[in-house]
């Protein structure tokens, strides 16, 4: 097994539990103990997992919780949100799209649009694969369920190799300063995606405001548009100030 595919291996063998064993690792995967040690330092210094004493976890901030639940949330406000979202994409673009749960919810608002659309969202995939308008890319990778997005190495590595013209990034909580998410592998492959679009659209319901998350995707000097259904005055100013557009969703 190379060294990248040993790498996903573990990555998926972490994802299914909350803590795995240097031993366990060396088990499963047949490799020497000196060899998963070495792996799991040279990963935590990617930010893909964190070493404990004689193993290995990836950590998550309190309750995660599954996206069958968010993408339920504050519905109204997220198809809003979405429908201004997609209004910026324009026929023969390549769009990614993120796992996040309103970023999913723009798929809906594609149909027939004569686009690529790029994503690692299992989500969106379901709800284009009928669509004969859209060339559909799923991104390999590790199934983190509870946001049913494909994460890790082999991920990271196939966005590397592509271009996009827009990217909707979602998130579990932004501030007037940092936009987070939960899980450090998956805000590792959302940074990914930011570096190879031309543009990067936030889209995030105004009740994630003034939350944090374990892990820090961006800071606002990396988003270009920012679409939301509601926002304070002081970070309105504070992001057009900064050259920012902001679009709000508001209803009809």
């Amino acid at each position: 097994m190379k060294i990248n595919e040993r790498r996903e291996e573990i990555i998926r063998i972490l994802s299914s539990a909350d803590y795995i064993t240097v031993d366990e690792f060396s088990r499963q995967l047949g490799v020497s103990k000196v060899t998963i040690r070495s792996d799991l330092t040279v990963m935590e210094q990617k930010g893909l997992l964190f070493r404990t004493h004689g193993g290995a976890m990836i950590p998550e901030h309190g309750n995660v919780r599954k996206i069958s639940n968010t993408i339920k949330e504050f519905a109204a406000e997220k198809a809003r949100i979405a429908k201004k979202a997609a209004s910026l994409i324009e026929d023969d673009m390549t769009v990614l799209v993120d796992s996040g749960s309103t970023a999913v919810n723009i798929v809906k608002y594609l149909s027939g649009r004569n686009i690529t659309m790029i994503t690692n969202s299992i989500l969106a995939l379901d709800q284009s694969r009928d669509d004969p308008s859209i060339e559909v890319i799923l991104l390999g990778g590790s199934l983190r369920r509870n946001s049913m997005g494909v994460i890790g190495p082999i991920s990271n590595l196939s966005i590397s190799q592509i271009h996009a013209d827009i990217m909707f990034l979602g998130a579990s909580g932004y501030t007037n300063d940092h936009i987070y998410c939960t899980n450090l592998v998956e805000g590792e492959i959302k940074k990914e995606m930011m570096k190879v679009s031309d543009k990067v659209v936030f889209v995030a319901d105004s009740s994630k405001y003034g939350k944090k998350a374990f892990s820090t995707v961006s800071e606002w000097e990396d988003i270009d548009v920012f679409v939301t259904e509601r926002i304070e005055n002081s970070l309105l100013d504070r992001l057009t100030n900064r050259g920012l557009e902001v679009l709000v969703a508001e209803e009809s």
